[in-house]
């Protein structure tokens, strides 16, 4: 008794070209984006997940991201932490999730946890839960829109506010 198998070659290709996961993973990346030879701003992250499609490159941080925003004389204006993100190059658009914190060089402080930032208008949008600390108080909603480095911001739907009043005594 002779059995024999055979395999089609276009059917090899078509099982073996076809793959839902990263064209390439790195660990412990820095990766500086720039706007004509000055830092714009820099993506550290423990693991990078990097999938390519023609001319279109997603990014993914599945462990975490830490971004750096510098103003244009190369000075930090504010940093951004979450647990996971998700940037697509071709649409300019950058999605952070999971314990997301926003700092500004005011020590203005956001933490909600979901945040999604379109570079090309220069605008972050939310419709989570948001809460905001200064160094005048704190304030909590639900909603926010800013420019994308989170120096001017509004809240929506404002729900609570506290403001820090610094009292005088009497003798001073």
């Amino acid at each position: 008794m002779l059995f024999s198998c055979s395999n089609n070659l276009e059917e090899i290709k078509e099982v073996t070209s076809k793959s839902d996961g990263p064209d390439e993973i790195t660990e412990e990346v820095i990766m500086l984006f720039t706007d004509m030879g000055k830092s714009k701003l820099k993506l550290e992250s423990p693991l990078v997940y990097r999938f390519l499609d023609l001319e279109k490159m997603k990014i993914e941080c599945p462990k975490g991201m830490k971004v750096t925003f510098y103003d244009t004389l190369e000075n930090i204006e504010s940093v951004l932490t979450a647990n996971y993100g998700l940037l697509l190059s071709e649409e300019q658009y950058l999605k952070v999730q999971d314990s997301v914190v926003f700092q500004n060089n005011k020590k203005d402080r956001l933490d909600t946890e979901l945040l999604n930032i379109f570079f090309e208008k220069d605008s972050i949008y939310t419709d989570k839960f948001v809460k905001v600390s200064t160094e005048t108080g704190v304030i909590s909603g639900t909603g926010l829109v800013s420019n994308s480095n989170f120096t001017k911001y509004e809240l929506l739907n404002i729900r609570d506010s506290h403001y820090n009043v610094n009292e005088k005594k009497e003798d001073e």
